[in-house]
């Protein structure tokens, strides 16, 4: 992939996108106050925010060749983003493969509830991976994936990136079973708290929190246990990055702990926040920034993001964080 900084392998999806006043709670129905359809998935999103940044951007994923697929297509294309690893499945021979669909509420707070249907994204595989990161004579810069195709795919990506010589990122979104191996064939690794705590196997409370709370100091201590785990079991311990929202991120280097504080700012819509920060820190470290620099720049955009409505056309570009 010569010449690209960033090769995202994930999800592509349509984002049903509804506003209600508040969250139900189980059993409960609420009125929704407005619906769009807007772009989305994990991969989309990181490789949008990722290329707004200036970074030259490819995405590598599957989606159907319905309605839906042709309108994140030509977002990709919009966006400078190189489409060749993208495969089409024939909806007519992968009945069930339609391109990828999330169900998302958000509340008045900016708090949201996502469902996920994978579609197309499910069915990439660890051969068209291979096929596409073969495909060139030299790796991209960095290569980054989530956790929304299967498993194997993305061990896949990851490995052949790394052996191209690639930095390779992995966001634990989301946290699934069967997963952890793949934390050690990372070189960074982006995980929010709950996904920290997922994988460090800390309680989790009903709504989703670390039990002792997610402060920074719960999150320090986890990040630090996670990593004596991964040391001990699997000899391989990737740079962590947790992203706390509002309190801004956290990274662990070996021993080395530090924290960058987010602005403050007023959520509308915090979906895609995480994308952003991903994509945008992906970005900077192709532009060879040090990670402390691309962390409070990741920071800086998520909070752009979090002020507007939806994912991918969510994410900021570049010279709205010179401006800001």
């Amino acid at each position: 992939m010569a010449g690209i900084d960033v090769v995202v392998c994930g999800s592509l999806n349509m984002d049903l996108l509804g506003r209600v006043a508040a969250l139900p709670q189980p059993g409960e129905t609420v009125p929704g106050l407005k619906l769009n359809r807007l772009p989305g998935g994990k991969g989309l999103n990181q490789a949008v925010a990722a290329a707004r940044m200036g970074a030259y951007t490819a995405m590598l994923g599957a989606c159907a060749d319905d309605t839906d697929g042709d309108t994140l297509r030509a977002l990709l294309v919009a966006e400078g983003i190189d489409t060749r690893f993208v495969a089409v499945r024939e909806t007519r021979r992968w009945p069930d493969a339609h391109t990828g669909l999330a169900m998302v509420w958000v509340a008045g707070d900016g708090e949201n509830s996502i469902v996920v249907h994978g579609g197309a994204n499910a069915t990439l595989t660890p051969e068209e991976v291979r096929s596409a990161l073969y495909a060139e004579a030299a790796a991209a810069k960095v290569a980054m994936a989530q956790l929304e195709t299967p498993l194997e795919t993305v061990a896949a990506f990851l490995e052949v990136s790394r052996a191209q010589g690639a930095l390779t990122l992995l966001n634990t979104a989301p946290a699934l079973p069967g997963s952890l191996p793949l934390l050690a064939l990372a070189d960074i690794v982006v995980l929010n708290e709950t996904e920290l705590a997922h994988y460090a196997q800390a309680p989790i409370t009903a709504e989703g929190f670390v039990a002792d709370a997610p402060s920074i100091e719960t999150c320090m201590r986890l990040a630090q246990q996670l990593a004596a785990g991964l040391a001990s079991s699997r000899g391989s311990v990737p740079t962590m990055v947790v992203t706390l929202g509002a309190l801004g991120a956290l990274t662990l280097c070996g021993e080395e702990v530090a924290h960058y504080p987010a602005p403050r700012v007023t959520p509308l819509d915090t979906t895609g926040a995480g994308d952003c920060f991903c994509g945008v820190l992906a970005a900077a470290l192709a532009a060879e920034l040090p990670l402390p620099a691309a962390v409070q720049r990741a920071n800086r955009a998520a909070a752009l993001a979090v002020g507007r409505t939806g994912a991918a056309p969510a994410m900021p570009r570049a010279q709205e964080l010179a401006d800001n």
